[in-house]
């Protein structure tokens, strides 16, 4: 439908100017003809020379010219017009598809995210309940069960917040401790991820930071975990902090795989992740770094994405 009305408009306006074109050319034709007869003579004919040299012809030539000039002036706005309209339709209609494709991830994504584990706490609860276990079984089974509750609590966590930061959030400023904060972070990643490595760097005596504790909770907790994700099993995290002209710097280093250059800002858009849904093998919604990003912005602060040597990311939060 579209291109129909698309075609129809190339037609209407090739038409219009025409016919424009035409009028001024037949108008020109008519008052050149009357002023023709004016000059003609007996016996004598028509005196051109005479007659071009009047000011009222070529007043009659200066309408002429301008009449097509205007045309041309009008065709040329119209074209201008036509293509930025196709142009802002086409920009429009790219991201209703780049979004209705990454909501169609985050819900792939989001099932997968919360039916796996459920459907562990349910065995796990089903396991307990149908079975006399012993006490090294019981806390094997609870121990997993713990692990997949903390990813349901993470989980919704982010949904939470991402709902508020839609909202206008307001960060609420007190002094945290960034690194116990950060310390207990890894311990609940590592319930999830036991065999990841992150080392912290921090000096002795780190001030106390400013910023809401949730939201750089939230900055925390989804850098690392993107950082183990993203990484190879074992490789090692370096996680360090300092203040620089009176500001914080938050550094996350994985020698993962990297981003390329062209996805460096895409990946802070709510629901973005790299990669096919169907192909890709890290579990994830698409909000974390969306949430970092808002969270950051909130406080005032900027995030950058730079190539780790020799592979991987460094994400660098300053606030």
């Amino acid at each position: 439908m579209s291109h129909f009305v698309i075609g129809y408009m190339i037609l209407a306006f090739g038409w219009w100017s025409y016919h424009l074109w035409h009028q001024s050319d037949l108008l020109f034709d008519t008052e050149k003809q009357l002023l023709e007869m004016r000059f003609t003579r007996k016996n004598q004919g028509l005196n051109l020379t005479e007659m071009y040299q009047t000011a009222e012809y070529r007043k009659i030539e200066r309408n002429w010219q301008k009449s097509r000039r205007m045309v041309i002036a009008e065709g040329l706005f119209f074209t201008l017009c036509l293509v930025f309209g196709l142009w802002v339709i086409n920009r429009s209609a790219n991201r209703e598809v780049t979004l209705a494709r990454q909501r169609r991830n985050f819900l792939l994504s989001i099932t997968h995210e919360l039916k796996s584990p459920i459907a562990s706490l349910r065995l796990v609860l089903e396991t307990i309940y149908k079975h006399h276990l012993s006490r090294e079984q019981l806390e094997k089974l609870c121990s997993g069960g713990l692990k997949d509750a903390a990813r349901l609590q993470s989980l919704v966590e982010d949904l939470l917040l991402a709902a508020r930061l839609e909202d206008n959030w307001r960060p609420l400023p007190e002094p945290v401790d960034l690194p116990a904060l950060t310390r207990d972070a890894v311990s609940r990643l590592q319930l999830r991820f036991p065999d990841a490595k992150i080392h912290l760097s921090f000096s002795e005596n780190f001030p106390p930071v400013q910023a809401d504790k949730s939201g750089l909770t939230a900055i925390v907790q989804n850098l690392l975990e993107n950082a183990i994700k993203y990484s190879p099993e074992g490789a090692v995290i370096e996680v360090s902090a300092q203040r620089q002209n009176g500001k914080l710097q938050f550094r996350v280093a994985d020698p993962g795989k990297g981003i390329p250059d062209s996805e460096k800002q895409a990946v802070f858009e709510k629901f973005y992740r790299l990669g096919n849904e169907e192909t890709r093998r890290t579990t994830g919604t698409g909000l974390g770094l969306y949430i970092v990003s808002q969270v950051v912005k909130a406080h005032g602060g900027t995030i950058s994405i730079t190539d780790n040597r020799p592979q991987g990311t460094v994400f660098t939060v300053e606030i």
